[in-house]
C-alpha cells in the first residue's frame, strides 16, 4: 500500500530506538540510573499479575521540520468484569488541521461500540471474533518467551552494543520516595550497530517501495465512514516525507517517573530522525509520546448503553482480506 510506505522509515527508526534503549536500559552495569531502572523492571514484572484495573492517559505528536503534522491524545480505562475485561476510552487527533474525536467501548461480551463524536454517530462492530481480530489473542498466548533469562552470549552482545552509554542514565530521588529516571543520547553517541540497522532499514524500505501494492480494499471501505471523510484529502506525500537517503537518528530522550514502590507512573519519549527525501531535500522528523498511569486497581471503565440511541453497524468481516 503506497501510503503505508511513508511510515516505513519512521517505523524502522522506532524499531531501532526500541532495540537500542532496551539494550541500554537492561544491561548497563554499575550505575545509579541503571540500578534504579532495573528495580522498576523487577517491581513491575512482579506486580503485573496483580493489576486488575488502571487508567492510562497518553499523547502523541509528529512534527516535520518544526511544523506539527499530527497531534493526538486519549484516555483509556481498563477493568475486570467477571472472567472478562472491559475497556473504555476517549481519543482525539488533529491531522494537518483536520480534527476528529471519538470513543470506544468494549463491554467484555464480544461487543465493541464506536462513537464518532465529531459527527454524533454511533456504531456497533459485529463479527469481531478471533479470526477477524488478526489473531491478537494467539500472539499474547505466545508472549511467555519474555520470561526466559538472557544467556551469556546474548548478554555479551548487548554489552558490546551499549559500550559507554551507562553514563547517559540519570536518576533524581524525590522527598516522597518517588524517582525520575532519564536517558538521553545524541547523534554522535548512537552506537555503530544501530546506525547499521538504520542503513539496512533504509535499503529494505527502498525494496518495499518497488513492490508496493495498490491501496487495500479495506481502506477504501473504511474511508466511506463520515469519521474518515475529509482525511483522504490530506496530501501525506508532501506533509509526511519519506526519508530515502542519509537516514540517521538525531536524538533519543526517555524519562520515567516511578513511585516509592517502583511502580511506573509516567513515561515520556522523544525521537528525532533526519534524512533526505526523494527530492534530495534534508528533512527532520520528530516523534514525541507520553503516557501517565493512575487508578491502579481503582478504575471502573465506562459502559456503553445503546438504549435510546440510533446505532449503526460496522461488519469486521468486510475488512478481512482473507475472505
Amino acid at each position: 500500500m503506497k501510503k503505508k510506505s511513508k511510515f516505513i522509515m519512521i517505523g524502522a527508526a522506532l524499531a531501532a530506538m526500541t532495540v537500542f534503549t532496551a539494550t541500554a536500559f537492561a544491561y548497563t552495569p554499575n550505575t545509579e540510573g541503571y540500578d534504579a531502572f532495573k528495580a522498576v523492571l523487577k517491581a513491575n514484572h512482579t506486580s503485573g499479575a496483580t493489576i486488575e484495573s488502571a487508567t492510562v492517559n497518553g499523547s502523541f505528536t509528529v512534527t516535520v521540520d518544526g511544523e506539527t503534522v499530527l497531534n493526538a491524545d486519549g484516555s483509556a480505562k481498563m477493568g475486570p468484569a467477571g472472567d472478562e475485561h472491559i475497556v473504555s476510552g476517549d481519543f482525539g487527533f488533529t491531522l494537518m488541521g483536520v480534527e476528529r474525536s471519538g470513543s470506544l467501548y468494549s463491554n467484555g461480551d464480544d461487543k465493541l461500540y464506536f462513537v464518532d463524536r465529531t459527527h454524533d454517530l454511533h456504531y456497533q462492530v459485529i463479527n469481531l471474533d478471533d479470526e477477524n481480530a488478526g489473531g491478537d489473542r494467539e500472539w499474547s498466548d505466545k508472549d511467555d518467551f519474555q520470561d526466559r533469562p538472557m544467556n551469556k552470549a546474548e548478554e555479551a552482545l548487548l554489552d558490546f552494543i551499549v559500550g559507554d552509554l551507562k553514563d547517559n542514565f540519570s536518576v533524581v530521588n524525590q522527598a516522597d520516595g518517588s524517582k525520575t529516571i532519564g536517558f538521553e543520547v545524541s547523534k554522535e553517541e548512537i552506537p555503530l550497530a544501530v546506525r547499521l540497522l538504520m542503513d539496512a532499514a533504509s535499503s529494505e524500505a527502498k525494496a518495499g517501495r518497488a513492490h508496493a501494492p495498490a491501496e487495500h480494499k479495506e481502506w477504501e471501505r473504511i474511508k466511506q465512514l463520515p469519521f474518515f471523510q475529509g482525511l483522504e484529502e490530506i496530501d501525506l506525500e508532501t506533509q509526511l516525507p519519506e526519508l530515502t537517503e542519509d537516514v540517521a537518528i538525531e536524538h533519543v530522550r526517555l524519562q520515567m517517573t516511578v513511585d516509592a514502590n517502583n511502580e511506573l507512573q509516567g513515561l515520556h519519549g522523544e525521537l528525532g530522525v533526519s534524512g533526505k527525501d526523494e527530492t534530495g531535500a534534508s528533512r527532520l522528523v520528530e516523534i514525541k509520546g507520553a503516557g501517565e498511569f493512575s487508578g491502579i486497581n481503582a478504575t471502573t471503565p465506562d459502559v456503553y448503553d445503546p438504549v435510546g440511541k440510533s446505532v449503526g453497524t460496522i461488519d469486521a468481516k468486510t475488512f478481512d482480506d482473507r475472505r
